[in-house]
């Protein structure tokens, strides 16, 4: 593993350790690049109050804090330019009273690159829902794809994150016709699947056996996440063994080492 583009900062108010103490972590397990993708912050539609949004200041950074975590990743990035590239980007939900605004919003920034990790279902444009809470409702499951499909399908996103994130506990065939629908469209726009490395090291529900198996059967790319919310999550070397071992005994899944960024502008 020489590359990581999923890892956080405190800013997203659940991951610890400075930024400098990722950045040397990577040197020292031999990365040659590493992307800081913090949860986003999101701007919100005119009129709408914070408190109707359940997401805001549990697990993301806020507006004001964004100007501190890009210009100390640009700081990074010219001292260490000679160890390792740095790479800034955002993980990004797609909700449809935000999106524009947060597109709008990032524009004055030197942002690389978004990765979509959809972790709440909407409401007219307002987060409600967890998706990783388990539910046997295919229409649960169903807006949870149709969320991830939009976002991809503005082009903007490099990869998806975690895309085995929701708990659907139900019908397999309904569970497999949804999720396809899901891998066709990533691999119609050319972005690559996360396989979840946080989600092994930690034994979450994620990496989900049967959405790989879905998607072994259908093909796509893959990208290794570590997802790391502390240094030491940059490498978990059991859980890397165990997803290569998954991928190499798919041949349908191909593993990109490094990935190329979709335009944010």
């Amino acid at each position: 593993m020489i590359a990581n583009y999923h890892t956080h900062t405190p800013r997203c108010k659940h991951a610890v350790g400075s930024e400098r103490e990722y950045v040397e972590k990577a040197i020292e397990l031999g990365f040659t690049e590493l992307g800081f993708a913090d949860h986003a912050p999101m701007p919100l539609p005119k009129g709408l109050h914070p408190t109707n949004y359940i997401t805001i200041g549990e697990m993301r950074m806020a507006l004001e804090e964004t100007d501190g975590y890009v210009n100390t990743l640009l700081d990074l990035r010219k001292e260490y330019e000679h160890d390792i590239k740095i790479h800034i980007g955002f993980e990004v939900e797609y909700y449809s009273a935000c999106f524009d605004n947060f597109l709008r919003f990032i524009s004055d920034y030197p942002i690389d690159y978004l990765i979509q990790g959809q972790h709440f279902g909407e409401v007219e444009g307002i987060p409600l829902a967890y998706y990783g809470a388990q539910t046997s409702s295919e229409e649960t499951l169903k807006s949870y794809v149709d969320q991830v499909i939009k976002g991809i399908e503005s082009d903007k996103i490099t990869y998806v994150a975690h895309p085995d994130l929701a708990a659907y506990y139900g019908d397999i065939e309904v569970y497999e016709r949804h999720m396809a629908r899901l891998i066709r469209s990533a691999n119609a726009h050319n972005v690559p699947l996360e396989m979840n490395l946080y989600g092994l090291s930690e034994l979450r529900r994620y990496p989900n056996i049967a959405f790989w198996q879905i998607a072994a059967n259908i093909g796509c790319d893959v990208v290794l996440g570590s997802d790391a919310h502390t240094p030491n999550h940059l490498l978990n070397k059991t859980a890397l063994k165990y997803a290569q071992s998954l991928i190499d005994s798919s041949p349908k899944l191909n593993l990109l080492e490094k990935i190329e960024f979709k335009p944010v502008r």
